[in-house]
């Protein structure tokens, strides 16, 4: 970790010296000094924080003297150029006493490490900057492309071993203990163990969802609070209309009044159905007896089943239904291991027999905890199939410290394994709340501002990001939660047991501070990343929160906001890099903000402010923007003259009126832009975008049209592209002039009436389309079904005049997903031979719809159906039934969606 800190102060040192010149002038060859001093100090740091020598506290302590002098060189340089851009701004600072109290610094700085150095020897720290680091990635020898690349992803619907015990669960579940009444059912076991993924391969199981006329799932995790908890189940039963005033409602109330209230809204609502409550991850015993008056029992069989590690939380809700869950036999963590280990097509990979009895080994050192097969397996399938490579994971694994559970152990391995710029980028998930969907875009964009990702040979940063986040997912340390189409990861989630690893290191490096109950009236002074969780501690004093606007935070570069109730927030940040204000109840930026010219994140959405001033072009090394749309109008000017923007996100088209940049913009570092109006001034000449990959854009008449019809021939980078018209368009945008022809891989057209694109001449390597609100004259279906690499479609609110679209024979080879929503569509007529590889068919909002010859799609695995259109194809005798019968999941679609991701192992 400490070696991560030091490259990136040496780096930014190397990188002031060059673009600092005359700011430095007088003090320039005292920054090179302790440029070469650190330096020097970096090639011992690897021996240092070798696992050897992790348990010596003597060593521990010279590694954090260094991490300390390190961070205090990054604050001397960071307020001198705080300084140096106030008086470029006309303030009236003394730049000699400015430059002579970084002079003085230095000197202070050179001291220390001078001192540090001198006993580096009397610990017997080597330098071994020639060794070379033994972490493998399997992404540092792939030259990084413009095109996307996808690795094999870990795949956790793999479920090894159990197949009995998911049996006996699903029986208790169906048949319970020859009664109706509602019970609990526990499954009990250590983290790691596979406790939510049996809960979600029960709670999944066709037979169940047909059984229930209502399912829930809810992750409690430790910082339970009840008030949010009983929130999702009420606004999962409920439509979106009753929860709205609900929401009206408790707006009314006080905190007690408001859980009372709930508590006997989802009480009544349950008394309607027969229920499947799944709490997932439950830690006390209080969790169940706040909620158990909401859990309604009219004998109906409903049924909760809950995940605990506590054998007392269970036998409290109900000691009839405790299920102990075991680990996996010898031979079934083999067969996890060999799955993990050697991803290929074959489903039952082989281990080389020249690596067998060392693999043996490590396999049994697990113990047959099934994440740290997974971990494991993830480790070893980054590195070469050879005895030195696995013997030295093996041997790294007996030096870890004494004591700690193996299953530790091998996490732990895993993450002292990656390259140190890797592990700072690990680190960062501990600031998200656990068990928290992250969106990935938001997550690398963070780390590109915190300056975690080095782009080498003049590649793109979001490329290695990409490239970082996908060697996580490789080593099983995150998981994936969804894809979008092209391969892209969109969200990740991280396993409680791998996010103590990240706390463990986060906190033993000074790295992050999560904000709670417990450490809210510590000293955070020295913090440099802080997150305020919304999940507080019960009994946290909304008094605390408005204290942050008090407190002096001098090196903070992170604020990271999960807490809606926040109103206020602290000044003086003048080092910050990071500001995500997400869901903040705050009107106004305040004023400090201009000040923070090291600001490269920030985050708006969800929040009430309506304004930015004209001083946000102060903030020149802004790089990612995010704003709600609909309640701001006008971007000043200054904005679009920072040089450094990349990302600049605006809400969904409906609701945004902000125009986007002016004419004159010369944007060459843009990469993306979201949802803004086609600006007047295009008209005349066009923006400077030459890197953009995703644009977003709406536009409002023919004018608008013929603008971006000129735009599309000048962007070269172009990936994904988003058009939302307000008036039926006279002509349509040739996407054939433009150079990226032929690597656009997503697109969405939403409008009036007709679509701006000729489907016919749409780009052909698009893998995901979105159509929304046109009516065809002809059926769409005959020209998008030639789009070879077509995964994903989504059609809503589309209409054809003869009421009838069809999949012809060998057309969408490639079409995994397809939707309909809304609309005036009703038959999807299916040829023998279409939709060959089709899994996913999701119908909504649509009341009558037929859909002949899907009896020959025998790829489908699931079939989503709207309330109405349920009954109808569930009819064993009715005309629909054959052509559904074969598909292994047919699900009526409720308000109380589950999102369909595997968790890891719990």
């Amino acid at each position: 970790m400490t070696e991560a800190i030091v490259s990136a102060v040496v780096q930014k040192l190397a990188e002031i010296v060059v673009d600092e010149v005359r700011s430095l002038r007088g003090v320039d060859s005292k920054v090179n000094e302790v440029k070469v001093q650190l330096g020097q100090m970096q090639c011992f740091l690897k021996d240092a924080e070798s696992t050897k020598k992790r348990g010596d506290e003597r060593i521990k302590g010279w590694v954090r003297d260094v991490r300390n002098v390190a961070y205090e060189t990054e604050d001397a340089f960071d307020t001198f150029l705080v300084e140096a851009n106030r008086r470029m701004l006309g303030l009236k600072l003394n730049g000699l006493l400015a430059r002579h109290n970084l002079n003085q610094k230095i000197f202070q700085i050179q001291s220390k490490l001078s001192k540090i150095s001198e006993s580096r020897t009397t610990f017997g720290i080597q330098d071994l900057s020639g060794d070379g680091d033994h972490s493998q990635s399997l992404l540092q020898t792939q030259p990084n492309s413009f095109k996307r690349r996808v690795l094999p992803d870990v795949d956790n619907s793999e479920f090894v071993g159990f197949e009995d015990e998911k049996g006996y669960i699903t029986n208790l579940l169906l048949n319970g203990l020859s009664n109706q009444s509602r019970y609990v059912i526990s499954i009990v076991g250590s983290g790691g163990l596979g406790k939510t993924t049996l809960a979600q391969k029960v709670y999944s199981c066709p037979t169940v969802r047909n059984h229930f006329d209502s399912r829930l799932w809810i992750t409690v995790s430790q910082d339970f609070n009840l008030l949010d908890v009983l929130k999702k189940i009420h606004q999962k039963l409920t439509n979106e209309t009753e929860w709205k005033r609900v929401l009206d409602v408790l707006k009314e109330m006080h905190q007690e009044d408001q859980i009372v209230f709930l508590l006997e809204k989802v009480n009544t609502l349950l008394k309607e159905k027969k229920y499947l409550i799944v709490l997932d991850d439950v830690w006390t015993e209080h969790v169940f007896t706040k909620l158990e008056t909401g859990l309604v029992d009219v004998g109906n069989g409903s049924r909760v089943l809950m995940t605990t590690r506590k054998l007392n939380v269970a036998n409290y809700a109900d000691s009839r239904g405790v299920y102990h869950l075991r680990l996996l036999s010898e031979e079934e963590g083999w067969v996890l291991f060999l799955k993990k280990a050697f991803r290929s097509s074959d489903p039952s990979p082989e281990c080389p027999e020249e690596l067998k009895d060392l693999a043996r080994k490590l396999v049994k050192r697990c113990n047959g905890l099934p994440l740290a097969v997974i971990v494991l397996g993830g480790l070893l399938s980054s590195k070469p199939c050879t005895q030195r490579e696995w013997s030295g994971v093996l041997e790294r694994l007996d030096w870890h410290t004494v004591g700690q559970g193996e299953c530790m152990k091998i996490l732990a391995s895993s993450y002292n394994d990656l390259s140190y710029q890797q592990k700072s980028c690990f680190r960062y998930l501990a600031c998200f709340p656990e068990d928290y969907t992250i969106k990935a875009k938001d997550l690398m964009n963070m780390w590109i501002a915190e300056g975690l990702i080095e782009a080498k040979n003049k590649g793109e940063l979001e490329d290695y990001a990409e490239d970082y986040l996908e060697e996580l997912v490789q080593r099983c340390l995150v998981q994936v939660v969804e894809r979008s189409p092209d391969g892209a990861i969109k969200s990740i989630w991280v396993h409680d047991l791998l996010r103590e690893v990240a706390l463990g290191e986060a906190k033993e490096n000074d790295f992050f501070l999560i904000w709670k109950n417990e450490n809210a009236k510590g000293d955070v002074s020295m913090t440099r990343r802080l997150a305020l969780h919304d999940k507080l501690n019960e009994g946290f004093s909304i008094n605390q929160l408005q204290d942050l606007r008090k407190i002096k935070l001098p090196r903070l570069r992170t604020f990271i906001n999960f807490e809606k109730g926040l109103g206020v927030i602290g000044t003086g940040f003048l080092l910050l890099r990071v500001l995500e204000l997400r869901n903040a109840r705050i009107k106004n930026l305040p004023t400090d903000l201009k000040n923070m010219i090291h600001l490269r994140y920030l985050g708006l959405r969800g929040t009430d402010v309506t304004v930015i001033p004209s001083w946000i072009g102060h903030l020149q090394n802004l790089q990612s923007f995010y704003i709600t749309g609909g309640l701001i109008r006008v971007i000043p000017e200054s904005f679009w003259e920072i040089p450094c923007l990349r990302h600049v996100q605006s809400s969904y088209p409906h609701n945004s009126i902000v125009q986007g940049p002016s004419s004159t913009a010369n944007l060459v570092n843009l990469r993306s832009l979201g949802w803004f109006i086609v600006p007047k001034s295009w008209k005349e000449s066009l923006p400077n975008l030459p890197g953009v990959r995703e644009l977003q854009l709406r536009y409002d008449n023919e004018n608008d049209r013929i603008v971006i019809h000129n735009l599309m021939s000048k962007l070269h980078n172009l990936l994904s592209v988003s058009f939302f018209n307000f008036y039926p368009p006279k002509g349509m945008i040739d996407f054939s002039t433009s150079p990226s022809f032929q690597n656009i891989h997503t697109m969405f057209l939403s409008g009036y009436n007709r679509p701006s694109v000729d489907i016919a001449e749409m780009p052909p390597n698009l893998a995901k389309v979105h159509l929304d609100w046109f009516i065809f004259k002809n059926d769409p279906m005959r020209k998008l079904e030639k789009l070879r690499g077509l995964k994903c479609l989504e059609m809503e609110r589309i209409g054809v005049e003869e009421d009838t679209i069809v999949c012809t024979n060998g057309g969408f080879p490639a079409l995994q997903n397809l939707t309909f929503s809304w609309g005036w569509i009703e038959e999807l007529k299916v040829e023998n031979g279409a939709l060959p590889v089709l899994k996913y068919l999701h119908i909504e909002k649509l009341d009558n719809f037929a859909l002949p010859g899907l009896q020959c799609v025998t790829t489908l695995q699931e079939l989503h159906l709207n309330h109405k259109l349920y009954p109808k194809f569930t009819d064993k005798s009715g005309k629909e039934w054959d052509n559904v019968k074969h598909i292994p999941t047919i699900t009526e679609i409720t308000k109380n969606k589950f999102h369909s991701y595997q968790p890891l192992l719990r």
